[in-house]
């Protein structure tokens, strides 16, 4: 996955290719303006910018190349002070957030769950020449982090035909849907909680794997309801698991340090959707 970074400061870049130049493709920048040529002059998979940058801003930098046609999924740094310009980076497209001084565990659990999630749908059909215009599909997954992009590529495949359906609806559609599947998957399944996750995170060099091998030994299915017309989108997810309480989960407007590796995910899909909601099991 080829990304570029951007970051005023040399230490943090420095520090980000010590630390992720052996697994991605990496390209530096120190200002938006170096950012904003690269970008048009390469084809990168993802693009992580800080928000406070000389001269031009993250939220400038990001406005413009979106300006210029270049729709390449972002995440953005910033501090606590500035969480309001990040919920504003959000809406412009921001598929994750993190949050000075952030852990480098953090990023490299959001590059893992993102590494090939940008990569499919390239290929799209001429809607003029062909158009789905209403149908229900039923999906039923067996729980594994493993396949988790597979997974939202093949339930997203036909939705590349609606003709409503812009670029951005399905980045979105894809940000929601591996996020929901996800929780299903480590929460419903593997029945990890927020508290657990935390600390899993850093005893497991490979917790995608233990949560897998905990959901191979239980003989349950996600199930995925997509419903759609020429005009919306509705999803509709369920696990086995025993459901949770939104409102307990971390919310990073009002605890931005506590939501470093649990609860983005719930924060996230609500901004990349209309609507979410939940039963009253919390599913």
């Amino acid at each position: 996955m080829k990304i570029l970074f951007v970051d005023d400061e040399e230490v943090i870049r420095d520090l980000f290719q010590e630390i992720f130049g052996s697994e991605y493709e990496l390209v530096l920048a120190g200002t938006a303006e170096q950012g904003l040529t690269l970008a048009e002059s390469e084809t990168f998979d993802l693009i992580i910018t800080d928000i406070r940058l000389p001269r031009m801003n993250g939220i400038e930098f990001i406005t413009k190349l979106r300006e210029k046609g270049v729709d390449t999924p972002f995440i953005v740094i910033t501090g606590n002070q500035d969480i309001q310009i990040s919920i504003n980076a959000l809406r412009l497209g921001a598929v994750d957030f993190f949050l000075k001084p952030f852990r480098m565990e953090a990023i490299r659990y959001s590059l893992l769950r993102f590494k090939n999630l940008f990569y499919a749908g390239k290929d799209l059909v001429d809607k003029r020449m062909f158009q789905v215009r209403e149908s229900r599909q039923k999906f039923a997954l067996l729980p594994r982090l493993g396949n988790l992009n597979q997974y939202v590529h093949l339930i997203l495949k036909s939705l590349s035909h609606l003709p409503n359906l812009h670029s951005e609806d399905q980045l979105s559609l894809k940000v929601a849907l591996y996020e929901l599947i996800g929780n299903a998957i480590e929460h419903g399944c593997a029945r990890i909680n927020y508290h657990q996750k935390q600390e899993l995170m850093f005893q497991e060099n490979d917790y995608f794997s233990y949560v897998d091998k905990i959901c191979e030994s239980k003989e349950e299915w996600i199930k995925v309801e997509v419903d759609y017309d020429d005009t919306r989108v509705t999803v509709i997810l369920e696990d086995g698991g025993d459901g949770f309480d939104p409102a307990r989960v971390p919310d990073p407007v009002q605890d931005p340090n506590a939501s470093q590796l649990s609860g983005r995910g719930i924060f996230l899909v609500r901004m990349n959707v209309d609507s979410l909601s939940y039963n009253d099991k919390g599913n």
